[in-house]
């Protein structure tokens, strides 16, 4: 059926729908205007998708009363079309020539920007492409169907023995409460500056890592080296400010050489730029999917994503809404760091909450869960609390909220379950 000329497929499809306007809800998943050749079939399979979806006849004579010039053509394929019956065969067959089209143009565009030293045109032109590779999926489901994937998902959680459900936290007090991360969903950390925000995000990629899951690290605020540093901290439990200031003795080397071991056998991919664009995010996201089927994005953080030519809130708001986009569409976990604003230093009771989140409501209506970070230390110094962490959890889709402690070891920039050292 493939060998069908794109003309054939396309004046089938028209045809059909002429003919039998209710298989357009079969075909609408499918197809777009832009999927057609010609702009004159383009026009048709638009008149044609409008009046049906507005509950009116689509025939030669309705399609002729709004364009004149298509009246001979609807009249053609409605005569010589000989049905409707195959029409989502032919409706396949479209999209999969548009698709090869694009495929074409966009490598065109890829040669000419490479060879033309444009990074941005070679980044676009590689999203436009792994976009291309996504498939068409079902997203009309039956009352009933659904309930049995409900069904499947609790005889698989059965099955595997009350296992984690999504990926783990690394921390066990935060895993009860959450599940773990979950494919599709948007979790956002909010914190003030200099409560571990960073460090945080370090441990849960490095809980993923550890648990095989692949993640990739988008980091607007801190260079590959810095992260790598506090990372080899982290797996060797050697202070970060000693290996900065170079004052290693021989245990530390030996647990510095342990740690670097472990680090490497673990997959990670990491992508610094102070000024990442949401576009950029997006495509280099998608790129790790495809090439390294990454398991889990973690993003720091959200309000230094640009959003070109928007304003300040808009521009947030945006990168909330791609964010839980990217998530759906690669069907990982996206966790993103957020600022919280100045005013809660200015509160009696500084802990945030998720209405302080600084620029956009955005955030809190997108995100699935909404952690906010809170060390007493951090404002109070002679703090009966120190070394201790809370974790607010603000908001929870799949279960309860509250609050939990945690241990935060300084030194090394992590968080632990409080009573025990976190193992990496």
């Amino acid at each position: 059926m493939n060998s069908v000329t794109p003309t054939f497929a396309e004046d089938a499809v028209l045809g059909g729908l002429l003919l039998a306007n209710d298989r357009l809800h079969d075909v609408a998943p499918l197809l777009a205007a832009e999927h057609f050749t010609s702009p004159k079939r383009a026009r048709l399979f638009s008149i044609i998708r409008d009046r049906v979806l507005a509950g009116e006849p689509a025939d030669a004579v309705t399609v002729g009363e709004i364009d004149p010039a298509l009246f001979d053509e609807a009249m053609d394929l409605a005569t010589n079309t000989p049905g409707a019956t195959q029409v989502v065969a032919y409706a396949e067959i479209v999209r999969e020539n548009w698709r090869r089209r694009e495929a074409v143009q966009i490598g065109l565009e890829l040669v000419q920007g490479a060879k033309s030293g444009e990074s941005d045109a070679v980044d676009a032109a590689v999203s436009r492409l792994m976009a291309l590779s996504a498939t068409v999926t079902d997203c009309e489901f039956t009352g009933k169907q659904a309930m049995h994937q409900a069904w499947r998902v609790v005889e698989e959680a059965h099955a595997s023995g009350g296992k984690l459900p999504g990926i783990t936290t690394g921390l066990s007090a935060l895993d009860e409460i959450l599940g773990g991360f979950h494919d599709s969903d948007l979790t956002v950390v909010g914190a003030r500056p200099a409560m571990g925000k960073t460090a945080f995000l370090g441990g849960l990629a490095e809980a993923a890592a550890n648990a095989g899951k692949r993640p990739g690290v988008i980091s607007a605020e801190q260079p590959a080296v810095q992260l790598a540093l506090r990372r080899l901290s982290m797996v060797s439990s050697v202070a970060a400010s000693r290996l900065r200031a170079g004052k290693v003795d021989d245990e530390d080397w030996a647990a510095l050489q342990a740690g670097i071991a472990k680090a490497i056998q673990r997959d990670m991919w990491i992508y610094d730029r102070s000024a990442v664009t949401l576009d950029e995010l997006v495509s280099i996201a998608r790129k790790w999917k495809h090439t390294h089927d990454i398991g889990i994005l973690f993003i720091d953080y959200a309000q230094r994503i640009r959003v070109p030519k928007a304003d300040r809130i808009t521009e947030v708001s945006e990168v909330a809404r791609g964010m839980k986009n990217l998530a759906r569409d690669l069907n990982i976990p996206v966790v993103s760091l957020a600022q919280v604003v100045k005013g809660v230093d200015q509160r009696v009771d500084k802990r945030p909450t998720a209405g302080d989140l600084a620029n956009s409501d955005e955030l809190t209506r997108e995100a699935d869960q909404i952690l906010m970070l809170y060390r007493d230390e951090v404002y109070n110094h002679a703090s009966p609390d120190k070394g201790i962490a809370e974790v607010l959890i603000e908001k929870n889709r799949h279960g309860p909220t509250g609050f939990k402690k945690l241990a935060f070891l300084g030194e090394t920039m992590r968080f632990a379950d409080l009573g025990r050292g976190s193992e990496f």
